[in-house]
C-alpha cells in the first residue's frame, strides 16, 4: 500500500511539474519578428516594391523597371542616412531630410506613371495610412 501511494505521489508531482512549463507565445507583432530575420538588401526590397506595385497598378514592363531603379536609390539613401543618423536619434533635421526625401520620391513616381495609375497609387497610399491609423487607435 505504501508503494502505491509513493509512486502515486511521484505520478502527481511530475505530471504539475510537466504542466507547469510554458509554452512560447508566438510574437504578435509583425516588425518584431522581421528583426530576427535577415535584413534584406537594397536591390531585394527594390525588387519586391517594383514587382508588388506592377501587380496593383498593372505596369508596363519599361515603367516596372523604372519603378525598380527609383526604388533602389532610394533603399540605398535610406541605408546611408541610416548611418548616418545612427546615434543622433529623430532630430529636425532628420525629420525634414526625410520630408524633402518623401517629396522628391513621389515627384519622380508622378513621372513614371500615368495620371490614373498615380492617382490609383495615392489612394492605395490613403488606405494604407488609414488602416495604421486604426490599428494605432486600437492599441491605445
Amino acid at each position: 500500500m505504501k508503494k502505491l501511494l509513493v509512486v502515486l505521489a511521484a505520478f502527481t508531482f511530475s505530471v504539475g511539474a510537466v504542466s507547469a512549463q510554458t509554452v512560447p507565445v508566438k510574437n504578435r507583432h509583425p516588425r518584431t519578428a522581421q528583426t530576427n530575420k535577415a535584413q534584406k538588401t537594397p536591390e531585394q526590397k527594390a525588387d519586391q516594391k517594383a514587382k508588388h506595385l506592377a501587380q496593383q497598378l498593372n505596369l508596363s514592363a519599361e515603367q516596372t523597371e523604372k519603378v525598380r531603379q527609383l526604388h533602389l536609390a532610394r533603399y540605398q539613401e535610406m541605408q546611408a542616412n541610416r548611418a548616418k543618423y545612427a546615434t543622433a536619434g529623430k532630430t529636425d533635421a532628420r525629420k525634414q531630410e526625410m520630408k524633402a526625401d518623401k517629396a522628391k520620391y513621389d515627384a519622380q513616381l508622378k513621372q513614371i506613371l500615368s495620371a490614373d495609375q498615380y492617382t490609383e497609387y495615392a489612394q492605395l497610399r490613403a488606405e494604407k495610412a488609414e488602416k495604421h491609423k486604426g490599428h494605432q487607435k486600437a492599441k491605445s
